[in-house]
């Protein structure tokens, strides 16, 4: 009774009401929508890191990235990436030699990362070969000698383009220096500019001609069929290869691992204050409610109304109405997220300040159903404290003076 009651007083000044609603559905869009947003550029952040640089799971030698040594290499690959290949859940595995060197062209040098892989192997577990334009090149191909792949960052850095040398030169093992020339086949461009800046891609059968023996593996990257096999697989490789240090991409880069909490965090702190902002409103407009009503909720205490009842009923009334806007401002935001999820929003005018901090500059929203309905709590939360007061000033109505007034 009181449900339907509590309803039908919501609509008694609809346009009161309206204005409340609408007021409560622009501030929950506003929040929902940009909570889609972020979790937009989380998710495409997470995928780009393990699709283009660290993967699901990578092994190394205990000490090998305090230092990066060559010399600190796993020791029989080729029977633990075997062994690994095995377990449920995993969909690739491939080694790669990782060395610190230089990189000099005939106008400039830099620091950087080179990463001697296996052309086929590296394509079942990166994406890397996809990042390359028709206008830019090629990817490694099995066979040809001293080919390299460069990111266009480094490129720019060495004023160099598909088809130029440049020298590749670092340290081996026993501390002699190694120089290589090189001819580039590709330029690759990721959405993290950090990544690219480092990052070199060769051969490894060309850098085990340029060492006189088989190249060491550093690095066996696994990827998974799919992200939820993480812990499982992990705790399997990790029995298996007691010795090895076993990272997941959350370990590697734990930025990563902490995004989304951190983002559901901030993103809950800033729809409270939007929400505590509108409560003031909601607030009034029930005060202003109450006192148009003073006669008729007189009337209801003196007819036999306790006051329970009326601290109940217009409770319901005001969560009935931030109920209401709620509910709406979801409905707005999950209809425009999934428009532009579709298309994607571009921000291509900022993409040298999104590739900076590893992000993509076009954008594919999100829906969160956890926050949603975290949102829908939240929402109820704020028409309760919102109701205290004015549901308060209705108890103290004293019912002979609210039926004997005008």
């Amino acid at each position: 009774m009181f449900w339907s009651i509590a309803w039908k007083n919501v609509w008694r000044n609809k346009l009161r009401s309206l204005l409340v609603i609408m007021a409560i559905a622009l501030g929950v869009a506003a929040a929902s929508y940009s909570a889609a947003l972020m979790f937009g550029m989380a998710t495409q952040k997470i995928k780009a890191a393990v699709s283009n640089e660290v993967s699901h799971i990578q092994l190394h030698q205990a000490d090998f990235l305090e230092n990066f040594e060559i010399r600190d290499s796993i020791p029989q690959p080729d029977q633990v990436g075997a062994g690994i290949a095995g377990i449920p859940g995993v969909k690739a595995v491939t080694e790669r030699s990782v060395i610190t060197g230089m990189t000099m062209s005939a106008t400039s040098s830099a620091g950087i990362q080179i990463n001697a892989i296996n052309p086929d192997l590296e394509k079942k577990v990166t994406t890397i070969y996809t990042k390359i334009s028709d206008s830019s090149g090629s990817y490694l191909a099995v066979g040809k000698r001293n080919q390299v792949l460069v990111s266009s960052k480094i490129a720019e850095k060495l004023k160099v383009r598909v088809k130029s040398k440049i020298i590749l030169r670092f340290q081996s093992a026993d501390g002699t220096i190694i120089d290589g020339a090189y001819k580039i086949c590709g330029i690759y461009k990721t959405s993290n500019g950090i990544f690219d800046e480092m990052n070199i891609f060769i051969n490894r059968d060309d850098l085990s001609r340029q060492l006189g023996k088989e190249a060491p593996v550093h690095e066996i990257a696994v990827l998974l069929s799919n992200n939820d096999y993480l812990e499982k697989v992990t705790g399997t490789i990790k029995k298996e290869n007691p010795a090895l240090s076993v990272l997941t991409w959350k370990q590697l880069q734990p930025e990563l691992g902490m995004l989304t909490g951190l983002l559901t965090i901030s993103l809950y702190f800033l729809l409270g204050i939007i929400l505590a902002a509108l409560a003031f409103g909601i607030v009034n407009t029930m005060l202003m409610v109450v006192l148009e009503r003073v006669r008729e909720l007189g009337m209801l205490m003196a007819v036999g109304m306790n006051k329970r009842n009326l601290f109940k009923m217009i409770m319901l009334e005001t969560i009935f109405l931030s109920l209401t806007g709620g509910i709406v401002g979801m409905v707005i935001s999950i209809a425009v997220t999934g428009i532009t999820a579709h298309s994607g929003i571009d921000l291509s005018s900022f993409a040298r300040g999104f590739e900076s901090m590893g992000y993509d500059a076009f954008i594919y929203p999100e829906l969160r159903p956890d926050f949603f309905i975290g949102t829908v709590v939240l929402v109820i939360f704020t028409g309760i404290l919102s109701s205290v007061y004015p549901a308060r000033m209705a108890l103290k109505i004293n019912p002979a003076d609210a039926v004997r007034g005008e």
